[in-house]
């Protein structure tokens, strides 16, 4: 799963799609460190997904 980031003014935008072929607009502070957004979005793939724990690469 790949996912594009824009920053905003003290926050992220990570914009992905689950593994089930849902696109998400999920939003972190900004200095959230990439290896834990990648692990909450794995977390809330594999909860949407059934058990799928996808792994998460930065565009």
């Amino acid at each position: 799963m790949t996912l594009s980031l824009m920053s905003f003014a003290a926050r992220v935008m990570a914009v992905w799609t689950s593994t089930c072929g849902v696109k998400h607009y999920t939003t972190f502070a900004e200095g959230t460190s990439q290896s834990l957004m990648a692990y909450y979005i794995a977390e809330i793939n594999a909860n949407e997904c059934g058990g799928v724990k996808p792994v998460v690469k930065f565009n």
